[in-house]
């Protein structure tokens, strides 16, 4: 499904060589302790976030004489620009939940999180979205809940 946003986040980073092809979606599920320690951290991970998605707008074609590599996957690192994609998530049920108004996140029931928010770890209490659709109304625990789609405005 392709959503529009007002603005496309986008960021250069680093990609392996397997990876570095235009159109292509990764997830961060977590940024591994190898990562933290390489030299290029700032340059590749620190941009990223946590549970966000990404999809590869753009392949930067590198002339170096020495090709850097990954120290968790061994692959030739590539620069490459990514977007940031928008989230799936449910929030409470509100009438003042419209396509298009800014709102603060707040984090659901525990229980009825992992069921309902596809990137429910993509988002912390507290943080600024901008509704982009509607997807549906769902009840867990007695409670009403949208689905949404949002961008996320950190």
């Amino acid at each position: 499904m392709q959503i529009k946003t007002d603005t496309r986040k986008l960021i250069l980073t680093l990609i392996g060589e397997g990876q570095a092809k235009i159109g292509h979606i990764f997830k961060i599920y977590s940024i591994p302790e190898e990562c933290r320690r390489c030299p290029l951290y700032q340059a590749c991970m620190s941009k990223l976030k946590i549970g966000r998605r990404y999809r590869i707008v753009e392949v930067r074609k590198v002339n170096l004489p020495r090709i850097e590599k990954c120290l968790l996957t061994g692959e030739a690192l590539i620069p490459v620009v990514v977007e940031e994609l928008p989230i799936k998530i449910a929030v409470p049920y509100s009438p003042n939940i419209i396509e298009g108004v800014i709102t603060t996140y707040t984090v659901i029931d525990e229980k009825c999180q992992s069921r309902l928010s596809e990137d429910y770890n993509a988002i912390k209490s507290g943080t600024k979205i901008k509704v982009l659709k509607i997807l549906n109304t769902v009840e867990c625990n007695n409670r009403k809940y949208m689905i949404i789609i949002a961008e996320v405005l950190d």
